[in-house]
């Protein structure tokens, strides 16, 4: 419906607006004071530009209204916009004369302000479209309105300011042919870009931008004044007075209603049939009530099982809940261990640093021990000095004795001549005396060798005594690893035959119960799935220990899907005595091709092969299986483990040799340690026939390495027995040795004094002088015998110097040791440390691993919640309120199952089943039902639109009277101006408007020839004859005049243009129209006037009214 602002006057009421828009209410208008009239020149920016001059006639007694707050046209400028290059126009808030030539854009300025305001090409009859406003030869044209926008009816002032800039681009190119800016004149701030905010604008300012009346342009204004239709009269009224527009919304309601009241018609005849439809198969329906029932039942159950579900999806999402709780623990505990192990290394770190501390005060304590060293060293150099002195005189006391000896062999020679000439006297007995001291001497020389002989005898049995021993020790010690090994193969065949009959013990105990109970179990999830060993294979069974030894764990480990059968699954376990591990995991088959290194490396994932997927994702996600590396020489994975510029391969977490060695590890670094061969078992898939006759022999063979180090043990001490018996013996042997040299040595001695006494006197000088020489030698002996004692006690001294010595040395290294105890201790400090900080990295790895599993979890939540609340919209769908659940799902089905039978079985019995049934008559009812309330509903509506209608129709009656009393008593009023006296007779059934006017000579004339017999007939019969196609061309126009502003009296706009409006006027009609609209204009406060004439004004410029003249812009070459 239009939208209109119509004002009337009834016993001095005025009429509010439609649609709580603003209304402009008359009031008196005030004198303004102190305005400014003088004559003002625009300056033109160019010498190509329009130029406008501004009069004003400035006066203390001049009758000015109180300014306009809202909607009053301040400023219009143009650039490129038909013949103006750019023009500048100030305009008054009242009245606005301009004037100019023809040609000189006078009309462009009323064009451009309807363009900015919002207007249509079409509605100013300049041009057919908005292109062709835009100046030739220019590419865009831009129109710019400066609107007043003050007072308690300013349109939202915080935001557009007391004066509101509305400038529209026009383009010649591009995509968007118009552009609107609606700027805040204050800020300059480009509020809006929208034409929406604009109609806003001006709808709140009530400027009627296309109302023919309102504005009149020139070829408007021209068809109005020489309009003299009076059904054309009439429409300008009503075009004027927006009653036209109201009109045609009322007939748009009024076909509505008709339409409407037809299909009311159409639908009243239906709607019976669609009744008896609807009852009979209501009726068939209720015969079938035990269907019914059983069916209301079934939508109860149904209704139960919906919600069932919800309660399931909640339940999981209620078990995720607490593994996330579970795993934030874990979490919590992790961060506890980690925080443990930092505290632990800062406690190390004090530790080793104040070891570091003893070390080197126990290094500082060998400082006074080195100036205490270094006394007994200087001795001991004088000591080695004096024994060199000893061995010089040791050499002296050699030469002399070596002389003197050579004397007593001279003199034995002598005594041996002697003797030779008294052979023949007792030569016999002399004889058997020497040879029995030779005898003894060389008795005496044996045992002595026999004696040194015994002694190395005795040292190399003492030697080889200590290395016996050690041998024994180390035998003793094989015999009993022999011993635990052959215990162990024994186990392990023991557990092999047992695997015999049930190849499940092989996973531990319990095993077996546990899988039949799992097989009768219901589970949330899959079935619980394991052990997983049972779903592996080797490839090569040379690899079956140590890849069983990685794997140990996890092959007896069960898999499930949800923390729910992880407790149902755990129960089971207890039950059974199983302690096989439980795994939840996910049933993702994710690719991790990615994650594997080089195909020349043998991976435990490439020696197996793996028949579970699951089994296979698990054994990667938790024992990363496939960049753990087999070799079957230790030399080859330690040349892998530092391929890397020193660093493990790419996707190269481990490596282990065939015989059981770990050769790195991330985390270990790079070293190569033992590790511990779990017991072969039949876990891997392999024969256990096989295994056992293997197991059997490896028996066999440490049995016999058993027995082979058991004999030599046997051996060995038998040895050491031996050579304890030989060197007890040898020791026997060396005692008599000796006793035999000192018998020996006594019978010598006796021999010589007996020989002695037979011997001549000179063979006794001979004799006496060898005692002498031999006294000599003895005395040289003795002195031998002293300087050796001093020597062996300058041998002692330094022997004694030199334990001294080593005494301060053995302190020393003591201090060493201790130091260098400290120092280990330290170093066993940082091991520590090192192993703290491997713990922490296992923490973290194993935080990290918690974390992706809680990840995991919560997405697994956020699917379990979008299940929740996809499972309970699909059960409101079916049951709106949550019901009681009674029963499980499965029980639920089962008696859901029951019910469809029970339906089933009566359907059978009918020609059509329940739900057919009971889908035609709820058809049928929903049909009626809705139908008749869509006929009510429509009855009801178009019952309120004839109200509304009849009521908005009275009302447009009472303002067309009302508009038509007010025109009429302004046309009446402004007739008298000019001395002429009118009337407008209006026929709305007819829709005509006819103006009656006589003029002041027709009144002279009629009061000179008037008899006073008359009747009033005849007085009524002047006024038929004066109509306005009997009025001279510048009567016709004043009468025009005088209408058009009956006309803006009775509308509501703040700016009324009119281009071109006494053009067909005479000078004195002119002069009296002017008077008349200034005279107007200045009885109502809040309009705006804008009149166009191209011919000089006979009213005097005053301070509410402004005289604009325009000269003609220059026009290119082109233009011309």
């Amino acid at each position: 419906m239009a939208k209109a602002r119509l004002k009337h006057s009834r016993e001095g009421a005025s009429e509010e607006p439609v649609n709580g828009k603003r209304s402009r209410v008359e009031r008196s208008q005030t004198p303004e004071s102190d305005q400014e009239n003088t004559m003002t020149q625009t300056q033109s920016r160019s010498h190509n530009k329009t130029s406008v001059t501004r009069i004003r006639n400035r006066g203390d007694n001049a009758s000015a209204s109180e300014e306009p707050s809202i909607g009053i046209v301040e400023r219009v400028e143009l650039t490129d916009f038909m013949c103006h290059e750019h023009a500048d126009v100030n305009l008054c808030h009242k009245v606005n004369f301009i004037t100019g030539q023809n040609g000189s854009g006078k009309s462009a300025i009323l064009t451009g302000l309807v363009i900015a305001l919002g207007g249509k090409a079409s509605a100013t009859n300049r041009a057919p479209n908005l292109k062709e406003f835009i100046r030739e030869g220019r590419t865009r044209a831009v129109v710019r309105v400066h609107l007043r926008n003050r007072g308690s009816e300013a349109y939202r002032p915080e935001l557009f300011g007391d004066m509101i800039i509305i400038e529209r681009q026009i383009n010649a190119t591009g995509g968007t042919v118009s552009q609107f800016k609606v700027r805040n004149a204050s800020t300059g701030e480009i509020v809006s870009r929208k034409k929406e905010d604009v109609v806003a604008i001006t709808d709140h300012m009530a400027i009627q931008v296309d109302n023919p009346i309102n504005i009149l342009s020139q070829d408007a204004a021209r068809e109005f004044l020489a309009s003299t239709s009076p059904d054309k009269m009439y429409h300008f009224f009503l075009k004027g007075t927006q009653l036209f527009q109201l009109r045609e919304d009322l007939e748009v309601v009024r076909q509505a209603i008709t339409r409407s009241e037809a299909s009311i018609s159409r639908k009243k005849e239906v709607l019976p049939e669609m009744k008896a439809e609807k009852k009979r198969w209501e009726d068939h329906y209720q015969d079938m009530s035990q269907a019914r029932d059983i069916s209301t039942r079934m939508e109860q159950l149904s209704c139960q099982m919906a919600w069932a579900m919800v309660k399931e999806a909640e339940s999981e999402v209620h078990t995720i809940d607490e593994g996330i709780d579970v795993f934030q623990k874990k979490m919590s505990k992790i961060d506890q261990k980690v925080d443990a192990e930092k505290e632990a290394i800062d406690a190390i770190n004090q530790e080793a640093e104040e070891l570091n501390d003893q070390a080197q005060g126990q290094l500082a304590q060998l400082e006074p021990l080195k100036d205490e060293r270094r006394g007994p060293m200087e001795q001991l150099e004088s000591t080695k000095a004096t024994l060199r002195s000893f061995k010089q005189t040791e050499n002296e006391i050699n030469a002399e004795a070596r002389n003197t000896r050579e004397r007593i062999e001279s003199l034995k020679r002598d005594i041996t001549v002697e003797r030779d000439r008294l052979v023949d006297k007792d030569s016999a007995g002399r004889e058997r005396l020497r040879e029995t001291i030779q005898d003894l001497e060389a008795e005496v020389t044996d045992q002595e060798a026999e004696i040194s002989n015994l002694q190395e005898q005795q040292k190399t049995l003492e030697d080889r005594s200590l290395e016996l021993r050690d041998s024994e020790k180390q035998l003793k010690q094989d015999v009993e690893k022999g011993r635990r090994q052959v215990e162990r193969v024994k186990t392990g065949l023991q557990e092999l035959t047992q695997q015999t009959s049930d190849q499940m013990s092989a996973f531990g105990r319990g095993v077996k119960d546990a899988l039949m109970t799992i097989k009768k179990t219901q589970w949330s999830g899959m079935e619980p799935i394991g052990p997983i060993g049972k779903f592996i294979k080797l490839r090569d069974p040379k690899w079956s220990q140590v890849i069983e030894t990685i794997l140990n764990k996890p092959l007896n480990s069960f898999l499930v899907e949800t923390h729910a059968d992880r407790t149902k699954l755990d129960a089971i376990f207890r039950r059974c005595g199983c302690q096989s591990q439980i795994v939840v995991c996910k049933t993702e088959l994710f690719d991790y091709s990615q994650g594997e290194p080089d195909k020349d490396y043998l991976t435990v994932l490439r020696a197996l092969h793996i028949s579970n997927e699951i089994v296979k994702r698990q054994l990667i996600n938790l024992n990363r299986i496939e960049q753990i590396i087999l070799v079957e020489q230790r030399s080859v994975g330690d040349k892998i483990m530092s391929s890397n510029n020193g660093g493990f391969p790419q996707n190269v977490s481990a490596c282990y040799s065939v015989d059981g060695y770990s050769l790195g590890a991330r985390g270990g670094g790079l070293s190569t340690q033992a590790i511990f061969l779990v017991r072969p078992s039949s876990r891997l898939g392999e024969d256990i026939s096989q295994a056992i006759a293997r197991e059997k022999q490896q028996l066999i063979e440490q049995n016999q390495k058993l027995k082979e180090a058991q004999k030599a043990l046997n051996s060995m001490t038998q040895e050491v027995e031996a050579l304890l018996g030989e060197h007890k013996r040898s020791g026997i042997a060396e005692r008599k040795c000796r006793e035999r040299i000192n018998k020996a040595n006594s019978e010598i001695q006796q021999a010589r004094e007996r020989l002695q006494s037979d011997e001549p006197a000179k063979i006794a000088a001979l004799e006496s002088e060898l005692d002498s020489f031999s006294e000599q030698l003895e005395s040289i002996q003795t002195q031998f015998r002293d300087h050796n004692a001093q020597q062996q006690a300058k041998e002692s001294e330094l022997r004694q110097i030199e334990s001294d010595i080593a005494l301060v040395d053995q302190k020393m290294a003591a201090i060493r040791d201790r130091a260098d105890k400290v120092r280990r201790a330290a170093d066993n400090k940082t091991s520590q440390c090192q192993t703290h900080s491997t713990n922490i990295d296992y923490w973290n790895t194993k935080r990290s691993t918690l974390e992706e599993k809680m990840s995991a979890l919560q997405a697994k939540k956020m699917d379990a919640e979008a299940r929740v609340s996809e499972v309970e919209s699909e059960a409101r769908v079916i049951c709106e309120e949550r019901v009681e659940v009674e029963h499980s799902p499965r029980k639920l089905d089962h008696l859901i199952s029951k019910c469809k039978a029970q339906l089933e079985e009566i359907e059978r019995s009918s020609n059509m089943s329940l739900a057919e049934v009971a889908e035609k008559a709820q058809k049928y009812i929903n049909v009626y039902v809705t139908a008749k309330e869509e006929l009510q509903s429509v009855i009801a509506l178009v019952s309120a639109l004839k109200t509304a209608h009849q009521q908005r129709l009275n009302k447009w009656t009472q303002f067309r009277d009302s508009m038509t009393v007010r025109t009429k008593l302004h046309f009446i009023k402004n007739l008298l101006q000019r001395g002429y006296t009118g009337k407008l007779e209006f026929d709305h059934t007819q829709c005509t408007l006819i103006p009656k006017v006589k003029t002041d000579q027709d009144v002279v004339s009629e009061s000179v020839g008037r008899n006073p017999t008359d009747s009033q007939a005849d007085k009524g019969s002047a006024y038929q004859r004066k109509d306005t196609r009997s009025l001279s061309g510048g009567e016709k126009s004043f009468t025009t005049i005088c209408l058009l502003l009956s006309l803006w009296e009775t509308m509501n706009c703040p700016v009324r243009a009119l281009d071109e409006f006494d053009v067909f006027m005479d000078a004195a009609n002119r002069k009296i129209a002017m008077s008349m609209m200034v005279a107007s204009a200045r009885t109502q406060r809040d309009t705006q006037f804008i009149l166009i004439t191209p011919q000089d004004m006979s009213v005097k410029p005053d301070a509410d009214i402004t005289i604009l003249r325009l000269q003609p812009p220059r026009r290119s070459a082109a233009a011309a």
